[in-house]
């Protein structure tokens, strides 16, 4: 009886492998969330330096929601106003303080640089603007799906998902109140599993 061979400790055992092992290869996907700062007011002459309108404000919240869940690990910002109080309301609630990156092309590159580093298996949070967005998708090795964003282009999630073998993934989405010139590719949409949760731009 000594040597009988429990099923119920084998299979755990084995069940217990099993999550340590998804664990292991969830661990080593690195994602980053990039989004353009959230509006701001429309005045002339323009300020050089923005606040958020009230609209801005409402999609910072937005975002926070959005993101809510993902356990993001850093976030990073430009020295605009606008930038960092995109950011705030996520800040506040994961008790994150963002890190200032400079937003010309050698930033960008150590920026890119410095994320597949020191938080290989995270999630990451960028908040750019119009200009640097592309730039940093191609700085991480993803697609750009636009030349260049609208300056009307403010209600877009973009998604980088890099593997552990430097394979790298696109994703779009659309998040808070319809504010976009330029419409996603299809082939960017994320995957919808459940048709009855499609809903067509127009009702967006």
């Amino acid at each position: 009886m000594k040597n009988a061979i429990r099923p119920v400790h084998f299979f755990g055992v084995l069940l217990l492998c099993l999550v340590i092992s998804n664990f292991s290869a969830s661990a080593q996907k690195t994602t980053i969330y990039l989004v353009r700062h959230a509006e701001t007011p429309i005045t002339l002459p323009k300020a050089d330096d923005p606040a958020l309108s009230q609209t801005g404000q409402q999609r910072a919240n937005e975002l926070a929601k959005k993101l809510k869940g993902k356990h993001i690990k850093a976030i990073y910002v430009t020295k605009l106003k606008s930038s960092g109080l995109t950011a705030r309301p996520l800040a506040v609630k994961a008790r994150i303080l963002p890190r200032v990156y400079e937003a010309d092309s050698a930033g960008i590159r150590y920026l890119a640089k410095a994320l597949l580093k020191n938080f290989q298996g995270s999630n990451v949070l960028i908040i750019a603007d119009a200009n640097s967005l592309m730039p940093l998708l191609s700085a991480l090795g993803a697609d750009t799906p636009f030349a260049a964003v609208s300056e009307q282009d403010y209600d877009m999630l973009y998604t980088v998902t890099i593997k552990e073998n430097g394979d790298t993934e696109l994703d779009l989405d659309y998040y808070g109140q319809k504010h976009h010139e330029n419409e996603i590719p299809e082939k960017y949409l994320p995957e919808i599993s459940h048709p009855e949760n499609i809903r067509p731009f127009t009702n967006y």
